[in-house]
């Protein structure tokens, strides 16, 4: 069964989460968020209704019949009595011997009600500091976990889609609820404790996010665009709305093309092919499995049965995934361009560690002459590492190439997909892509050596 990463999880978990709509991309996003310490009164929550300690607190204080107390609360009479049967039913008070006065038999606090009583008067408002988040886009405090956020400078530089404010303000203490807060305290596992004033707050002044995922989908015809948004793994519908309310795909700049067209298969190949919509259905099964699963299963050494099938834009960063990790005998790639985001060092690293183990590998890219949308840095780094294994790496640079090809092993893919630059692109414009998976060793040897072939005769 195959491994998932993060993305394609959500791909198979929510691609038919809009009727009549397509999933055709996942956004990393940054929602805005503030860190507030706020100083608080609070104190432990008391684990008996109100009425039941005042009844016990008033007796304690020489107000010993019914009447005396259902004056003083000003409450139907019936709900006093009835605490007081219940408190009589668990101990906690009895009635006294007839007054020597006018004859009437008072409350009276029994050992146990007597030691409720104490535990009771002791538990008084103490002043804490009690960190919080602040969701500026829905601009109320929320339960996030505080170790998954970031700086705002760090989603710029990893080119994150940074969501909108719900106002450009500083947040006040109005803003801050004793209901949202004490929600919050429970969401954490506070059960506790119970704020009961908010007296002061200091805002960090450092901009920070937290991190999240938009979901894009869209009609045929690309005229209506939705959006979804996913924070802790699920989906936020708050936010969702929250996003509509402040112009959806458009005011983020969110565009989606035309699907690109896929590249051809012999007619044997096609014939045999299993179609996208039949593979995504198989994946949302595995992923379901992968969700559900005590531990991760073993690796098998069995080798993988021949197949021809579609693949979905969201499979194809897992496949070159596998092939930067797994491979053991070659790896060839051919695409136009070469972004930062994914030649990095972590691509870098694993693509060495290949090299290490014996792994073959072959790189062409280019499609016109000093075409800017290489990044240049990117392009260093495989230079690099080819020129310290010239034996076993090779990177090329080619007159012009509309091919976007992986092999690795017996696996041959063929797409519209742009395995080198699919992320970085500050333009957010978006398409679905869809390739082919031809997985053995006749037909991946065959398409080995023709890629092989086009990389030397277009070689600049």
């Amino acid at each position: 069964m195959p491994t998932f990463s993060h993305d394609s999880l959500l791909a198979a978990r929510f691609h038919s989460a809009r009727a009549g709509l397509e999933l055709t991309a996942i956004i990393d996003a940054a929602l805005p968020v503030t860190r507030i310490s706020a100083d608080v009164l609070a104190q432990d929550r008391k684990h008996i209704p109100l009425l039941d300690e005042f009844v016990l607190r008033l007796v304690n204080t020489d107000l010993r019949t019914d009447g005396a107390i259902t004056g003083f609360l000003g409450l139907p009479s019936s709900m006093v009595t009835d605490t007081i049967a219940d408190h009589f039913r668990r101990d906690l008070l009895v009635y006294g011997p007839p007054d020597s006065v006018d004859g009437v038999r008072r409350l009276k606090l029994t050992p146990r009600g007597e030691q409720q009583e104490r535990e009771l008067s002791s538990i008084t408002p103490v002043r804490v500091n009690e960190p919080l988040i602040f969701d500026r886009l829905l601009w109320k405090v929320s339960s996030f976990d505080r170790r998954v956020i970031i700086p705002r400078r760090q989603a710029q530089e990893q080119n994150m889609l940074l969501l909108p404010t719900a106002q450009r303000r500083p947040v006040e203490m109005s803003d801050l609820t004793l209901a949202a807060i004490n929600a919050q305290l429970r969401e954490r596992g506070m059960i506790d404790r119970e704020v009961l004033q908010v007296r002061q707050i200091s805002e960090s002044q450092a901009p920070s996010v937290l991190p999240a995922k938009i979901l894009v989908y869209a009609d045929a015809d690309r005229t209506d665009i939705q959006l979804g948004v996913v924070i802790d793994g699920e989906l936020s519908p708050d936010h969702e709305l929250a996003l509509y309310n402040h112009g959806g795909a458009k005011a983020l700049g969110i565009q989606v093309e035309a699907p690109a067209e896929r590249p051809p298969l012999d007619p044997d190949l096609e014939r045999a092919r299993i179609p996208l919509a039949e593979v995504t259905k198989q994946r949302a099964q595995q992923a379901a499995d992968q969700l559900a699963a005590v531990a991760p299963k073993e690796p098998s050494d069995e080798l993988p049965r021949n197949e021809i099938r579609a693949i979905g834009v969201f499979e194809h960063p897992d496949l070159l995934e596998e092939a930067l990790t797994q491979a053991r005998r070659r790896i060839l790639l051919i695409a136009p361009w070469i972004k930062r985001d994914i030649v990095n060092t972590s691509f870098i690293s694993k693509l060495e560690n290949r090299l290490r183990r014996g792994v073959s590998v072959h790189i062409a890219y280019g499609y016109t002459p000093n075409d800017p949308k290489n990044d240049r840095d990117a392009v260093r780094k495989l230079e690099n590492l080819a020129s310290r294994f010239k034996e076993k790496f090779t990177f090329t640079r080619v007159k012009s190439t509309h091919a976007k090809v992986l092999v690795y092993d017996d696996v041959w893919v063929t797409t519209s997909f742009n395995w080198l630059s699919f992320a970085g692109d500050r333009d957010r414009t978006y398409r679905m892509e869809e390739g082919t998976l031809v997985r053995g060793r006749e037909k991946s040897d065959e398409q080995y050596r023709r890629y092989l072939d086009l990389i030397a005769q277009e070689s600049e």
